[in-house]
């Protein structure tokens, strides 16, 4: 790198944008538990409130390594992509075997960090950041191959292990994160057009099927694959009607709090209480809080992150470092539209968090710490030499 230009170059407004999304998450976490009649609810739900000061720690937290992260080259730590695979392989067998959660709970895998007792990490989670940097530096290594039919298949082999095991965890939400941004990363990589297209005409009928299943009294194949609260919650959404309170409470509570944000919002802590407003509905409380501005607002400094990843993966001296960059932006835009969706009941509840805001140290540091190789991505670097090993026409800037 060039380390003389790097405080010129540095992209300060990209770092400046994540660490103000992670610093109105704290609040907005604070504010999904000190809603208008808080008083009113159980202990164990006004507890809930307590979660602002740990997220406080992730986001500083996150903010160093991020920073950090940002000053190593990325070039050095795609070097490890394939024991990068294999411990997220590894780490998802073990959570799989030791840390597996309560049949029929929607509840995540959690694995203590070792030596720190006090914390532990979400492996669906880190499995996201771990697929982007192996994808981007296999794809890259194997650019001129990978088109072919059996690489191909290796990389969708290879694609589908971890996506299944994060299935299994059981984490429906995060292995879409994860399916996503293989995708996103095999397109950017150059996949063909007429692959695509041959992908697109086998999966029709597939998903013509599963269509037709989710839409009967009873589903024949769909059950098969999910678990018991997975199916309800598909189930609320295409017949609400038959649907008990209960079942219904989140969605409500959600549209609720929006539609009565309106324009300009009800003001802080006004909102009414929303069920896991401090994750998978936070942007339902910044709604209600601040209205169709804040929301717009909210989602306009998402829209400048996503944009300045997308535009650094153009610029980027190497296939690696635009791969990876488009698989971040790829990550947060799913993320964001999935959570928005199911909090607009325009989807069905998945339990996705919204990125940097909603709670939870897994997903702020793996968000973080992305950003930060795309930071590092970004800055500029001397030419490498033709001597040097493995420099090609796309190592020079």
């Amino acid at each position: 790198m060039d380390w003389k230009r790097i405080p010129k170059t540095y992209d300060y407004f990209l770092a400046l944008a994540v660490i103000a999304l992670g610093v109105f998450g704290v609040v907005m976490i604070y504010a999904s538990a000190n809603a208008d009649f808080v008083p009113a609810l159980p202990r164990i739900v006004r507890d809930f409130g307590g979660l602002w000061r740990p997220q406080r720690l992730y986001v500083i937290t996150g903010a160093i390594l991020m920073i950090a992260v940002s000053i190593v080259d990325y070039r050095y730590i795609m070097r490890f992509y394939l024991y990068i695979y294999g411990a997220m392989i590894l780490l998802l067998i073990v959570a799989l075997a030791f840390f597996n959660p309560e049949v029929g709970t929607a509840r995540s895998v959690w694995v203590p960090v070792p030596f720190l007792g006090v914390l532990s990490m979400q492996p669906s989670e880190f499995s996201k950041i771990f697929m982007m940097i192996f994808l981007a530096k296999f794809l890259a290594l194997n650019k001129e191959r990978f088109n072919k039919v059996l690489w191909l298949g290796l990389v969708l082999v290879l694609i589908a292990v971890p996506v299944g095991l994060v299935v299994l965890q059981p984490s429906l939400s995060a292995s879409l994160v994860v399916l996503c941004i293989a995708l996103v990363i095999l397109f950017a990589a150059g996949l063909y057009w007429r692959t695509m297209l041959i992908g697109a005409a086998v999966l029709t009928p597939v998903v013509v099927m599963v269509v037709l299943d989710l839409h009967r009294t009873t589903p024949i194949f769909v059950t098969r694959f999910l678990q018991d609260f997975q199916w309800r919650r598909i189930d609320t959404f295409l017949r609400p009607e038959y649907a008990t309170v209960d079942e219904l409470r989140q969605t409500t509570e959600s549209l609720y709090a929006i539609g009565t944000g309106g324009l300009t919002g009800r003001g802080f802590l006004q909102n009414p209480y929303v069920t896991l407003g401090h994750n998978d509905f936070i942007f339902s409380v910044t709604a209600s809080q601040f209205g169709f501005v804040g929301a717009a607002v909210l989602l306009g400094v998402v829209g400048f992150v996503i944009a300045r990843c997308v535009l650094i993966a153009i610029k980027s001296a190497d296939a690696e470092g635009r791969l990876f960059a488009a698989g971040v932006a790829g990550m947060i835009l799913f993320e964001t539209f999935f959570h928005v969706g199911v909090a607009t009941d325009i989807l069905p509840n998945t339990g996705m968090p919204f990125p940097f805001l909603s709670s939870g140290g897994s997903m702020v540091w793996v968000h973080m710490i992305a950003i930060g190789i795309v930071l590092n991505i970004g800055l500029p670097r001397k030419p490498r030499s033709i001597f040097d090993d493995g420099a090609d026409a796309e190592d020079f800037s």
